[in-house]
Parts: structure tokens; sequence; C-alpha cells
């Protein structure tokens, strides 16, 4: 029994088996930087959500999905770190991030996705916080909260979808 089909499933694994160490690695490398305020760096600068971006313009959108999916779980599994109501609600953004980036890259806003990817996925995740309380705060107030330190964050995913946008060489937007 054959599991992977076509050369194109073992593209998208071969892509993704190189990428996801990747996005594991450099938030990590990131949260070694002491917090500031209290806070964690990576809640002001986002790095888990650059390189599901990067894949996502510059590969597949599955190639995106699986890093976006597994980034976290197995971040979590090594460091243990967030603990793992968030761990669950950073899955969900970072997928339902890649999800709406895809859509914008494909429609008229590709020179925006990503910040407004990043702020339609918190939208989401805050109201999925009303149905299931993962963690112990306000859906509202991890709503601001998150935005107010994610300024940095966005500015910095606002640039690299500007250079994401200009310089991929296929120019396929995540198709």
């Amino acid at each position: 029994m054959q599991l992977i089909a076509t050369a194109g499933h073992r593209s998208i694994l071969k892509t993704a088996s190189w990428v996801l160490p990747l996005a594991i690695i450099f938030p990590i490398i990131v949260h070694l930087i002491p917090p500031y305020n209290g806070i964690p760096i990576g809640a002001y600068l986002l790095p888990m959500f650059y390189i599901p971006f990067v894949a996502l313009v510059g590969y597949r959108l599955t190639v995106a999905l699986i890093v976006a999916t597994l980034a976290p779980i197995l971040n979590f599994t090594l460091t243990g770190n967030p603990q793992w109501g968030f761990m669950a609600i950073l899955t969900t953004e970072l997928i339902l991030f890649t999800a709406l980036a895809y859509v914008m890259l494909k429609g008229h806003l590709k020179w925006v996705a990503a910040p407004l990817g990043y702020i339609g996925a918190k939208v989401l995740s805050s109201v999925g916080l009303l149905a299931i309380p993962l963690l112990d705060t306000a859906p509202f107030h991890f709503f601001t909260a998150s935005l107010t330190n994610a300024a940095p964050g966005i500015l910095i995913l606002f640039v690299i979808n500007i250079l994401a946008v200009k310089y991929n060489p296929t120019n396929n937007s995540g198709s």
C-alpha cells in the first residue's frame, strides 16, 4: 500500500519537513529574549506567524497549513510553553490566519493579507473563547490586550507581506 501516491504529495511533505523545523526553532530563539513588562517577546513580535505566511506565499496552502497546525503543538511538546489552553488557541489562530491570508492573497488585499489575516484570526478566536473558555480571561480583554501587545508584530507581518508578495519568484500567492 502506497501512502504517498503522487510526486505532488511528496513535494508537499518534503517542503513541509524542512519548513516546519524553522517554524518551531525561530519562535524559541525569539523567546530567549527576556520578557518586556512581564510579557513574553513573542506576544509583541508574533514569530509563530512569519513562517506559515512565507510558506503560504512561497509554496502552497497545504504546506502552510501543515506548518500552522503542527508548529505550535511541536513547540509545546519541546518546551512546555505556552500552556495547553493558549497552545490550542494559538494553533486555531494560525490555521485561521493561514486560511484568511490565502483568501486575501487571491484577491485585491494581497498587500495586506498577513496583518488583516492576523486581526481576523484574533477576532474569530476571541469569539470562540465565548463558547469554549480555554483561558482565565474575558474574551474581549484577551482580544484588546493581544492586539495592543502585537502592534510591533503586526507591523513586521506587514513588511514580510510586502516583501514576500513583491519578491515571490512564482507569483503564485499560495496556490
